[in-house]
């Protein structure tokens, strides 16, 4: 049962880094990273410098020489953004400085050469935080191997002898590779906690970001239904002004309005029904005036056509 748990993290981890805002910034992290570790490394082999310059060992002033080398090399490829190349330059130059170290000492490994094993701990430092998690430990098994072949193949100093000889033997042995295991471990363990971590905050902020979008949407049409019912609203009243004889009146809408080009086209139509009115009405009172005169010419015509009546004398009385 413990695996199921294990098994969602792993999808919801792989579901996340798939985001492309989550690779570009995990990108940017991870070139950061390499860089200030870039920095890092090289000012410690400038500070070997000198002192591999006065001890006039030719295999010192090689070890810090191919180290700034490759350290040239991997401020190349880190400007052309191959990260990976680089956390891998970075790897090399660690493990082969240890390893330099180890091999060219003149009296062979002694007591006091034995913490540079620890010094291999940054190399899975390195590989746990630049490149993916699960590559810490192929980075400890080199190392472990690394300490266990130096150990048996090469030459002693009397000290070692005697302490590999001792009851001391294990403990020397054991504490390197025990300390290579619980590093890689608890670094895989820190950094793929860490991965889940970001993966639930991005998560969180998607379904935030999602329920934000949601709420402006909802707003937006609470808004745009609203201006919806306020523009049919006026021209209702614009109808209805308009069938109560009211032809001056028109629509006054926003440009911003949904139904801005209803608004217009009812003005043009109430325009284009004054001018038909006004039409109308003009002719009506040419048709009335053409009637009055065709009764006018109608009366002149009768009275000219009526013949004149001879005017009567007054009948004179009789003489008396």
């Amino acid at each position: 049962m413990a695996v199921l748990p294990w098994l969602h993290q792993t999808q919801s981890l792989l579901t996340v880094m798939k985001n492309p805002q989550v690779v570009e910034r995990e990108r940017v992290r991870r070139k950061q990273i390499v860089s200030t570790v870039l920095l890092v490394i090289v000012i410690f082999q400038l500070v070997n410098l000198p002192g591999a310059l006065m001890s006039h060992s030719v295999m010192d002033i090689g070890t810090v020489l191919l180290g700034l080398a490759i350290c040239a090399v991997a401020l190349l490829f880190n400007g052309l953004g191959y990260i990976t190349i680089v956390s891998i330059l970075l790897i090399v130059v660690v493990d082969l400085g240890c390893g330099l170290m180890l091999l060219t000492s003149p009296m062979g490994l002694d007591v006091a050469d034995l913490p540079v094993f620890d010094v291999l701990l940054v190399s899975e430092l390195i590989a746990v935080s630049l490149l993916p998690a699960i590559s810490v430990f192929p980075v400890a098994l080199m190392n472990i191997i690394f300490i266990l072949g130096i150990i048996s193949f090469q030459h002693h100093t009397m000290e070692l002898d005697m302490v590999l000889k001792s009851s001391m033997a294990y403990n020397a042995i054991a504490q390197p590779i025990s300390l290579q295991v619980v590093v890689a471990v608890i670094s895989y363990l820190w950094v793929r906690s860490a991965l889940v971590a970001i993966a639930r905050a991005d998560r969180a902020e998607e379904i935030a970001e999602l329920q934000r979008r949601e709420a402006e949407l909802r707003q937006r049409e609470i808004e745009r239904k609203r201006e919806l019912d306020d523009g049919v609203e006026h021209l209702s009243q614009v109808l209805v002004s308009a069938a109560n004889g009211e032809r001056s009146v028109r629509a006054t809408l926003s440009n911003d309005s949904m139904l801005w080009r209803v608004g217009n086209a009812l003005n043009l139509l109430l325009t284009r029904w004054r001018r038909a009115s006004q039409t109308e009405y003009e002719n009506q009172r040419l048709r009335a005036e053409v009637f009055r005169l065709s009764e006018e010419l109608h009366r002149t015509k009768r009275a000219i056509q009526q013949p004149s009546r001879p005017l009567r004398r007054p009948i004179e009385p009789p003489p008396q």
